[in-house]
């Protein structure tokens, strides 16, 4: 059985062998970052990600806590996910992956941002990333509950043969009457609050049982979830 002092010593010992081979390998020009290189940022300008990342030039490669690193890349809420890579000799690559824009939103300020699927507002909008979205418009800030909805709506446009998700102009947001779309050509749908995808499947129905008979609807309102009320254009 090893003594508690030949115990101390021995791990003493390795504590100071590992110290002395880090100190060595870390004066080696071979661990020196020559080149950073990042992938995947279109919307992000490499400087940003670089300055988040606290990587540089000139320091040994194994000196920073990727973790670290990436969760300082990941605060900027256009970035989904993150990679670093170390590449012997001296080359560190920065993967990342970008959050496609999903609507539009605008705030009370007037100004207008992108927002993702998953309702995180995103960047400002402008004409160099483009803007033809859905937007979402009315008390956008402080109805949660709506713009869950609203998304909602929209995931479920993506896929439908009847009222897809670039037909859809506008959805507003209200306190009082819910969520109402707009599309493209001029229709209107009152959705209400709740049971968003119940109501979704009964207007694909309203729409697609119009189509059949050669009608185009100019208003449905589905807020009640029992019957909905329609207006077709003559």
């Amino acid at each position: 059985m090893i003594g508690k002092g030949k115990l101390f010593l021995t791990l003493f010992l390795l504590g100071f062998l590992f110290s002395a081979f880090f100190l060595a390998v870390s004066r080696l020009d071979f661990f020196i970052i020559k080149k950073i290189e990042v992938t995947g940022s279109k919307r992000i300008s490499q400087k940003e990600i670089l300055k988040r990342s606290g990587l540089r030039q000139g320091v040994n490669m194994f000196s920073f806590f990727e973790s670290s690193a990436i969760k300082e890349i990941l605060k900027n809420p256009w970035i989904t996910s993150a990679h670093i890579k170390r590449e012997l000799p001296g080359r560190v690559i920065i993967e990342i992956k970008e959050v496609e824009p999903f609507c539009l939103v605008l705030m009370d300020d007037g100004e207008i941002y992108y927002m993702s699927r998953t309702g995180e507002k995103l960047g400002g909008a402008n004409f160099e990333e483009g803007l033809d979205f859905p937007v979402l418009t009315g008390e956008v800030i402080m109805s949660s509950d709506l713009i869950a909805g609203a998304l909602e709506i929209l995931k479920l446009s993506l896929g439908s043969p009847t009222l897809n998700w670039k037909e859809i102009s506008e959805i507003n947001l209200n306190p009082v009457y819910g969520l109402t779309v707009l599309t493209t050509d001029g229709r209107r749908i009152d959705f209400g609050e709740s049971a968003i995808a119940d109501k979704w499947y009964k207007v694909e129905k309203i729409i697609s049982h119009a189509r059949g008979i050669n009608l185009t609807e100019k208003y449905i309102n589905i807020s009640s979830g029992k019957m909905g009320v329609v207006d077709f254009k003559l």
